[in-house]
Formats: C-alpha cells, structure tokens, sequence
C-alpha cells in the first residue's frame, strides 16, 4: 500500500470515478507527501495492451530495460497519494520515481499535482488537458 502524509493531504471525490488529493493545511516546500508502492513487475511494452487499462495506468515506472519495463502495480485499489494527478504546472515533484515531495509551499486546499513527463518512462501517448495544443502525457 502507498504511504500518504495524511497530516497534510485529503482525498477528494470531484466525480463518480474521479478523485483528486489536496493540502488540508499550508504545506511547506519539501515536505514529504507520500510515496508508492507496490508489486515490482517486469512487463514486456510489446504485450502490454495484454494490461487492464486501469491497473496500467496506476503503474509506477522504475526502468526502461530495451523493449521491457520495471514498475509497480498496485496490489490493492489505488488510495491516498495514487490520486495525485498531472499539471503542466505542477507543485509537487517525483523523486527516484517514488517519492513525492512539494516543490513549493502549497496553500490549504489547493490540490496537489506533479507533471507525470518527468517521472513515467512509457508516456501514455494522450492530449493533456492543459492550453498548450500539442501537450500529450
């Protein structure tokens, strides 16, 4: 199970099958948020639409080996800091692809994000939805 600094993080639901995470206090920068975990796997990127949709998604990507990638699935359903989503400006940051850190202070309620480019090594290959028109994550 990922660990989440729930002294400062809340997880909130903004629809039906979408959650997002948010500071419940100021956070100050460099604050550790919280960090994922999982099972290591080796998966093949030539099989991997042999991958549920959803738990490839929620992989973390720790090595580009050739055509292979080392992650971690989760083992459960996703909690906590597995909500964190993407920005173009994010104002968290990714560390050894584990460890989520605020990149600057963060006011109580704002919702904490990081730019999934600098840390997952398969992109997705989907438009973001921020201005920029050629943005893709």
């Amino acid at each position: 199970m990922s660990y989440t600094n729930e002294d400062v993080i809340e997880v909130r639901s903004i629809s039906d099958d979408h959650q997002t995470i948010h500071a419940k206090t100021t956070v100050p920068k460099d604050t550790l948020l919280g960090f994922f975990d999982g099972k290591a796997m080796l998966i093949d990127l030539d099989k991997q639409d042999e991958l549920d949709d959803y738990w490839w998604r929620q992989s973390v990507h720790l090595k580009l080996i050739g055509r292979k990638l080392l992650c971690l699935l989760p083992m459960e359903e996703p909690a906590g800091i597995d909500f964190l989503n993407h920005s173009c400006h994010p104002n968290t940051r990714v560390e050894d692809q584990l460890y989520v850190f605020a990149d600057r202070e963060i006011a109580a309620g704002e919702e904490l994000t990081a730019d999934y480019r600098t840390f997952d090594l398969v992109p997705q290959g989907i438009k973001c939805w921020c201005p920029e028109p050629n943005c893709e994550i």
